[in-house]
């Protein structure tokens, strides 16, 4: 009987010990499962962090040319700035928070441009640099594509000359 009950404890010994380490692999696997996805998660977001980073490098220079001539004069060099900034501007709905969408749509009026802190640009855009929220844009919120109202072209002498469209 003593043999016997042996046996049963043995038994249930083993059987505590087998759940447990089916317990313990189970909660490894979960635990390395979280991590990766935590990591992977980490990854994207600096990932794509860095792209919106090169992209509005490059916009905060072409929005600073811009200003930078928006007083003077039609110049090549004026119009090559306009253009280089929609360029950016028109690119911005591949990153861009809305909010930053909406701040450079009002900024493509020279008019409004030259009345807007830089201060108010660069907020908006480490908010959105940091912000680890990709919401999508509201229902009602409409794109647009914006055309330079004047363009560079060179003629077969290789003359660079302003040509403005048509109102």
């Amino acid at each position: 009987m003593i043999i016997e009950l042996l046996n049963k404890t043995e038994i249930q010994v083993a059987l505590i010990a087998a759940v447990t380490t089916i317990c313990t692999v189970i909660g490894s696997i979960y635990a390395v499962n979280s991590t990766n996805s935590s990591q992977l998660e980490l990854k994207r977001i600096d990932s794509i962090r860095d792209m919106k980073r090169t992209y509005y490098n490059a916009l905060a220079k072409s929005f600073a040319l811009k200003l930078m001539y928006n007083d003077v004069p039609d110049s090549i060099e004026k119009v090559e700035a306009e253009m280089n900034f929609l360029k950016e501007a028109n690119r911005l709905p591949l990153y861009a928070s809305q909010e930053m969408i909406e701040f450079i749509e009002k900024m493509k009026d020279p008019k409004l441009a030259a009345n807007t802190k830089i201060s108010d640009f660069y907020i908006i855009m480490r908010n959105d640099l940091y912000s680890t929220d990709f919401k999508p844009f509201d229902s009602q919120f409409e794109l647009s594509i914006t055309m330079p109202h004047a363009v560079i072209i060179t003629d077969p002498q290789g003359n660079k000359q302003i040509w403005c469209r048509k109102k």
